[in-house]
């Protein structure tokens, strides 16, 4: 292989390590011949178009390498991601499995498997897979954020909140991660620290709408009008319209109808104020963002 052919897929390569899949996809046009059909061009190809969430495509280049090349541990992870992006989990289980046969201890295949597990619902299988990988790869990122995912998928806010951010402190500027943090910094009550790492993960992929759609939700947390609503944004509304209605009768059976008719009237305008701010604070948001 000639040397620019060489540097070509070396750009590539070096393209998809710093996030611009776009670029890898472009200097991979470029090549011909037998390094057109080099382990890498399919690789790199697959890895980039499955970043850039064309999963289709990314399944059947892959697939073509390995054909090709036969089985490649790179290859089958990103395959594996690809098929269960693409929901068609039997068949990410099976590349990952194929991954694992030929190394039992690979970290990013467990990783990998364990978040087909956590897709079909299959969480306490998820994280024993997790922490196997964890005792090959303690420091990794990726085992934090995979941590981070399955607490989330049991409930676990705050174990939630703690791994993702030991993975944020591994790569404060990696965008799942500052994702994993905002969501779960909303969910500990943490709205502010929510919003920041939503907003800049959202700023670094804005071709994410999921993202966008959660940092605004976030931004819309945060305003002041919202401020009366905060404490009560992870109790269930049920729960909460059975205290009060609990309340207000518990108060007259106990003799203490004035005060019953005026919690009646103050939970009466916080629930119009609960119909009414929200609306309209999203709709201000909404016409900052553009959209």
């Amino acid at each position: 292989m000639s040397e620019p052919t060489e540097a070509r897929l070396q750009m590539a390569g070096h393209w998809l390590q710093i996030g611009h899949p776009e670029r890898t996809l472009d200097e991979l046009q470029g090549l011909w011949g037998d390094a057109a059909v080099d382990f890498r061009a399919y690789l790199f190809r697959g890895a980039a178009l499955h970043a850039l969430d064309r999963n289709a495509e990314a399944i059947d280049v892959l697939k073509d390498g390995l054909a090709l090349h036969g089985p490649f541990l790179p290859m089958l992870q990103v395959l594996g991601s690809a098929l269960r992006c693409e929901g068609r989990l039997p068949e990410a289980e099976a590349a990952f499995l194929q991954g694992l046969s030929l190394d039992p201890n690979d970290p990013d295949l467990l990783i990998g498997y364990a978040r087909v597990c956590l897709t079909a619902g299959q969480a306490q299988k998820a994280s024993a897979l997790i922490e196997r990988a964890a005792s090959y790869a303690p420091e990794s990122a990726a085992v934090s954020a995979a941590r981070a995912q399955v607490a989330f998928a049991l409930g676990n806010d705050r174990d939630m909140h703690r791994h993702s951010t030991e993975a944020l402190s591994h790569d404060p500027e990696d965008p799942g991660a500052r994702a994993l943090h905002g969501t779960s910094s909303m969910l500990t009550g943490d709205s502010r620290s929510g919003y920041n790492s939503l907003a800049s993960a959202a700023a670094s992929q804005p071709g994410d709408p999921d993202l966008r759609a959660a940092a605004r939700d976030a931004k819309l947390m945060n305003h002041p009008l919202m401020l009366p609503l905060r404490p009560f944004q992870r109790v269930n509304p049920l729960v909460v319209w059975i205290g009060a209605v609990a309340i207000i009768y518990g108060l007259r059976a106990a003799g203490l109808a004035p005060l019953s008719f005026a919690f009646a009237m103050v939970w009466l305008g916080f629930c119009v104020y609960s119909w009414v701010a929200p609306p309209l604070v999203r709709r201000w948001i909404n016409r900052k963002w553009g959209s």
